[in-house]
């Protein structure tokens, strides 16, 4: 048995508590919001996605690193986000490309040009306007804190009934959840089902690679398997650090080239179901980790927004509450 009440409280304070974490980042480290409004990072960063950024001090800037800067020597309003291939150590000047491009950018860039790094994406929300960051303040942490504190509201208003309750009735009642194990259970097969056979195709073909096979031509390939495109990645910084990436259709070989990769790399693959950036960062920790997550994960927040069908309210009278357990046990 679980108490209603403990868990609204518990929750709401969790919100809360990210609610706040995040706005003080985001304040605090003066990040801002923006929208991809180009393919020249496909599939890393996608039209209409938004991204993070966060100050980054030039020193720390490496080739591979992705910057958002402002077009040298133009209209102010005009900002690109590139990676940074090449750096060059007496002008301090840098050289970027898009991913999705097959040659580098005709400019240069200097530290003065450099606004930040993207450290998070959030997919397709740009698409719902061509908004600023204000409006996505307004749309996405404002009405997170005004669920947590209408919640805390809520959770305030139940205590203080509670109080007068167990002021005028001296035998209070209280709120529990009855699990039903047998329901949950199959809940979670159900839901967990569809992801599982997703991402097996994935997780048994990452691949572990020694020294390429013909030197004068380092690469290796990548097939495509399962029923879904999949997105691969070299978890070994390719020439120049720049990492290689890309998206593998059902039954396509690609051949993905080891340039700079050294003798031993690992190549993490995941359903492409998860944002490429998501993908890419995960990946970088642990090859396994994201598409174990794709794994797990969305099966089990289904099953928690679906406890309606496998949590049942009791309304119990407190002093009772042992011998309502001992019932429940015995049934």
């Amino acid at each position: 048995m679980i108490r209603v009440d403990r868990i609204r409280g518990a929750a709401a304070i969790l919100l809360g508590a990210a609610a706040l974490a995040g706005i003080l980042l985001f304040l605090g480290r003066g990040m801002m919001l923006m929208v991809v409004l180009s393919g020249s990072m496909t599939p890393l960063m996608l039209p209409g996605d938004v991204i993070v950024v966060a100050p980054v001090e030039t020193e720390q800037i490496e080739v591979g690193d992705i910057v958002v800067f402002q077009y040298p020597d133009q209209d102010e309003r005009m900002v690109i986000t590139h990676r940074i291939i090449g750096i060059d150590t007496e002008t301090g000047l840098y050289s970027t490309r898009g991913d999705a491009n097959n040659a580098p950018d005709r400019f240069f860039i200097s530290r003065n040009d450099i606004i930040g790094r993207p450290v998070f994406l959030i997919p397709f929300v740009g698409f719902a306007t061509e908004m600023k960051k204000q409006v996505i303040l307004l749309m996405v942490i404002l009405p997170s804190l005004l669920l947590t504190l209408l919640e805390a509201r809520k959770l305030t208003r139940g205590l203080h009934a509670a109080r007068r309750s167990s002021r005028e009735n001296p035998v209070r009642k209280g709120q529990f959840f009855s699990i039903r194990y047998s329901r949950l259970l199959l809940l979670v097969s159900v839901l967990l089902l569809p992801f599982l056979l997703l991402a097996v195709p994935s997780l048994t073909g990452i691949q572990a690679c020694g020294s390429p096979p013909n030197p004068a031509d380092p690469h290796i390939t990548v097939e495509g398997r399962g029923l879904v495109p999949e997105v691969y990645l070299v978890c070994t910084p390719g020439a120049g650090g720049v990492p290689v990436y890309g998206v593998v259709q059902p039954g396509e070989t690609v051949a993905v080239p080891l340039s700079g990769a050294g003798s031993e790399c690992t190549v993490a693959r995941s359903p492409y179901i998860l944002p490429v950036f998501w993908f890419v960062g995960l990946a970088g920790v642990n090859p396994y980790i994201p598409v174990i997550a794709l794994a797990v994960l969305p099966g089990a927040f289904l099953t928690l927004a679906l406890y309606p069908l496998w949590a049942e309210r009791r309304l119990v009278k407190l002093h009772r509450k042992r011998r309502f357990i001992d019932h429940v046990l015995e049934n």
